[in-house]
């Protein structure tokens, strides 16, 4: 079995709390609900990090700022990727392909991951 964003998701959300960059307004109805690409969540160190959940939802990614993350076993580096859900002010640090973006493939490494990240 592998890892998947339904299992990421709670453990991001007891971590960090409610996403923080839920839709802004009112375009198709959606004011207040989660985004559809990107869910972003703050550490209490005030950095920010997305989940991706645009297309495969079996495979955990997410983007993390700046710099790249010691060898974590579970955790591998993408070629970095643009999301328009990161350019809310929200999610800035992440936008523009400045986030660096990475494969989860484990807890055990989302957890070493926040651990470090945090």
């Amino acid at each position: 079995m592998s890892f998947r964003i339904l299992d990421a998701l709670p453990i991001l959300v007891l971590r960090f709390g409610e996403t923080i960059n839920k839709v802004p307004d009112n375009r198709n109805g959606r004011h207040g609900l989660e985004n559809k690409k990107a869910m972003g969540f703050r550490t209490l160190s005030g950095k920010v990090l997305a989940l991706d959940v645009d297309g495969e939802y079996e495979e955990v990614k997410i983007w993390i700022e700046p710099p790249q993350p010691p060898t974590i076993s579970g955790i591998s580096l993408l070629p970095s990727r643009e999301s328009h859900d990161l350019h809310r002010k929200e999610l800035a640090p992440l936008g523009r392909k400045a986030g660096i973006y990475l494969r989860v493939e484990t807890r055990t490494g989302l957890e070493d991951l926040l651990a470090w990240y945090s």
